[in-house]
């Protein structure tokens, strides 16, 4: 493999790896006001993919929240290509 692909793959997976440790499972500052104020349990429930940044269907905290992190990760990539594809074609 080309050390070049390899480092465009290697050292973001290695970031959201490392990253997920560090992940919270306290509530963010929303939720924290929400639960201050008793006003959490008249939210509507809707179900995501990533709800509290982790997968659903992950039972291991750390991998789901790693598993993620990745995914977001080839998402934001797979838009900034869409975007950069469509930049070039528009300054043509």
């Amino acid at each position: 493999m080309n050390k070049k692909v390899f480092a465009a793959i290697g050292v973001p997976v290695a970031i959201v790896f490392f990253a997920s440790l560090f992940a919270s499972s306290h509530p963010d500052a929303l939720e924290r006001i929400s639960i201050n104020y008793g006003f959490e349990d008249k939210a509507k429930e809707t179900s995501s993919f990533f709800t509290d940044y982790s997968l659903s269907f992950i039972n291991n905290e750390f991998l789901s929240a790693f598993f993620a992190g990745v995914i977001g990760l080839v998402l934001l990539y797979g838009l900034y290509k869409l975007i950069s594809i469509a930049a070039q074609r528009f300054a043509k």
